[in-house]
Formats: C-alpha cells, sequence, structure tokens
C-alpha cells in the first residue's frame, strides 16, 4: 500500500499516464528493482502517515510520531487578529489567493501569515490541494460542468454556511476547516 501512495501521489506519475488517468480504474506500473520499491514504499509511509493525520505508519524513529503532523513552532502558519477569517454565514468568503512575496494566503478579507510557498504550489494528481479545498467551502459553490459528469449526489446539498469558529487569531493553521 505505502509504495502505491508513493507512485500515485509523484508528479510523474500523473504527467507521464495523463492520458490513461482519465479511464475509471488505477493501474500501478511495479518496478522490477527491489531497492527502488523499498525506498518508493518508504517515502509512501511518510504519505499515508500525512494523508492520516498521524494515525497510520506511525515510527517515531523515522520522524512519523503518533498524532497530527505539525510544524516546528514559529514556522506553522498563522492567523493574526488582523487577518481574521469571519465565521458569520453572510460574509463567507469567495475568493483566495496567495502573495508570495509576503507569505500570505488571503482568504476573502483574511489571511493566514507564514505559508510557505510550497503549501500554495502544492498538488496531488494534478490537482491544487488548496484551491480544491477551498472550493468546497466558499460562499459560491457552483462550478462549471467540464465533460460527462455523472448526477450529483444529494449529499451534495449538505454545505456549511459559516466558517468554523476554530479559525480565530492567533490559531495555528490546521488542515479542517
Amino acid at each position: 500500500m505505502a509504495y502505491i501512495a508513493a507512485v500515485s501521489a509523484h508528479t510523474g506519475f500523473t504527467a507521464r499516464f495523463q492520458n490513461d488517468l482519465s479511464t475509471p480504474g488505477l493501474r500501478i506500473p511495479l518496478t522490477a528493482s527491489g531497492q527502488l520499491f523499498a525506498e518508493a514504499a518508504e517515502l509512501g509511509r511518510d504519505i499515508i502517515w500525512l494523508f492520516t493525520f498521524g494515525e497510520r505508519m506511525v515510527d517515531a524513529k523515522k520522524g512519523r510520531p503518533p498524532g497530527p503532523p505539525r510544524l516546528p513552532a514559529g514556522l506553522a502558519p498563522q492567523i493574526p487578529a488582523a487577518g481574521a477569517i469571519s465565521d458569520e454565514s453572510t460574509k463567507m468568503p469567495d475568493v483566495m489567493k496567495y502573495d508570495a512575496s509576503n507569505r500570505r494566503l488571503y482568504v476573502g478579507n483574511g489571511y493566514v501569515k507564514n505559508v510557505d510557498p510550497r503549501v500554495w504550489s502544492y498538488a496531488v494528481s494534478g490537482k491544487h490541494v488548496l484551491t480544491q479545498w477551498f472550493s468546497y467551502r466558499k460562499a459560491d459553490r457552483e462550478r462549471p460542468i467540464i465533460g460527462e459528469r455523472r448526477m450529483p449526489s444529494v449529499l451534495g446539498n449538505i454545505q456549511p454556511d459559516h466558517g468554523r469558529p476554530s479559525i480565530r487569531p492567533s490559531c495555528s493553521m490546521s488542515l479542517t476547516y
């Protein structure tokens, strides 16, 4: 499983097999090199540890302690009092942008400071993670239909009408909203 996580998360995989990935059913190439397989599997353990918020693939000796991954103090993104992101339903943000020179992620009228450019540009399987995350949390969640789409689930009608109150000034940024 760790090998699959490493291969499928790699940008080279999505670039090389882009046409094949449009057809349902994921196919993973296997390497004949035992050493390369072991290296990829170790990287995959890191990926699984991160994606499960430290619940799986825990190994403190390899830098994967139990519990949600956290950046060292001072390096973590924070929302200062001046950048407070409103949690009122009438003030749900519709715009998110990144200012690389100030390392700020603007969410509506608020902002998150100390955001590493790698966080902003992070993509999985060709999808920009923050943009995708925000598309489900902004005020206008209408998306254009591109290509064939199956009928949307009625669960899609259950949407938040405000931000979570846990996003307050001077709190550390978490992956939940």
